[in-house]
């Protein structure tokens, strides 16, 4: 009696076992079983939301479900990450990130509540480009060796300015200035647009400006010196990069803001590759690509280069900040 029931329990087992595949083949195949949702972190109309609509229509023609896009700002991108990890790990709903979110939050939320290299898998850049390095046409500098000489000759004359304290644009600035072994004085504003105004004006001498200044750009009130990235900046193209100035304190520099899509951690291996390929086939579109110029520079990534460039960023930040290099205050 005990090796009949011992024999029907192990033949239950093993049929178990040979079904898996078949389920998980099956589970593969009904994904997306019902529209997806992507979190943006921003209100509605702003970059985020406009990249996240776009490539959003073009998931939707890949999977075959609808794709929609809830607006949740606030918090610096807390709101938006708390309810993607309340949601069902079942892959249908994924969220906008960014470097700000992700590399920067962590290191000045004390109450942030989660951890964005073990709670939340990265599936792609989306956008991913050079910024420049700009100064007032009137500073006599057009390039970081004079930025170098000015700055030890007019000791304390220096402003640049940021999109914020604790900004991408912040950290990444005084990233550069310890590498160049020079100060300035940081000016925090509410926005690009009233920061490079201030700099077109002399108010600031310089800053790192997104492709959105090429109009400043353009008209000559203020001129790029330098590249941040690995590769040309869009929007200032013969400005030389950063890390090829001959500076040994920069010759490792590259600072690349970064804008894409994650999820929550632990959905299955099968749904996270269907939604990266769908998403990178959706931004390595020419129609993406065209619609995306105006606000940078298409990139897409594996999870696991993502992920990288995000303990990288942590790792380089949180020197600044503990170095008591960049006050957050």
């Amino acid at each position: 009696m005990q090796r009949r029931q011992f024999t029907h329990h192990a033949l239950k087992l093993a049929t178990i076992a040979s079904l898996a595949p078949v389920a998980t083949i099956a589970h593969a195949q009904v994904f997306p079983s019902k529209p997806i949702t992507i979190l943006v972190a921003f209100a509605a109309g702003g970059p985020a939301d406009t990249m996240s609509r776009i490539v959003g229509q073009q998931v939707s023609a890949a999977l075959g479900q609808p794709v929609l896009v809830d607006n949740r700002p606030g918090a610096g991108g807390k709101i938006a990450m708390q309810a993607l990890l309340k949601a069902p790990r079942d892959g249908h709903t994924i969220a906008y990130i960014s470097a700000s979110m992700m590399s920067i939050s962590p290191l000045v939320d004390t109450q942030l509540g989660y951890d964005t290299t073990k709670d939340i898998l990265p599936l792609t850049t989306g956008l991913r480009g050079s910024n420049a390095l700009a100064v007032n046409a009137a500073l006599p500098v057009r390039n970081l060796r004079e930025l170098v000489a000015y700055a030890k000759a007019n000791p304390g004359k220096l402003n640049y300015g940021s999109i914020g304290n604790g900004s991408w644009y912040h950290l990444a600035t005084e990233r550069l200035l310890t590498g160049l072994g020079i100060d300035a004085t940081h000016v925090p504003y509410k926005g690009e647009t009233p920061a490079v105004t201030d700099l077109a004006a002399g108010v600031i001498q310089f800053m790192i400006v997104s492709g959105a200044t090429k109009a400043f750009l353009d008209d000559g009130k203020i001129v790029a010196i330098a590249a941040t990235g690995n590769k040309p900046a869009k929007h200032a193209p013969k400005a030389p990069l950063i890390r090829d100035s001959g500076i040994p304190g920069v010759a490792d520099y590259e600072e690349m803001p970064w804008i894409g899509f994650g999820m929550a951690a632990g959905a299955p291996a099968d749904i996270v590759n269907k939604l990266h390929d769908a998403l990178v086939k959706a931004l390595e579109s020419s129609e993406v690509r065209s619609r995306l110029a105006l606000i940078g520079d298409v990139e897409t990534s594996t999870p696991a280069e993502l992920q990288a460039i995000i303990r990288r960023e942590l790792t380089t930040y949180k020197q600044l900040i503990t170095s008591g290099r960049v006050k957050m205050d």
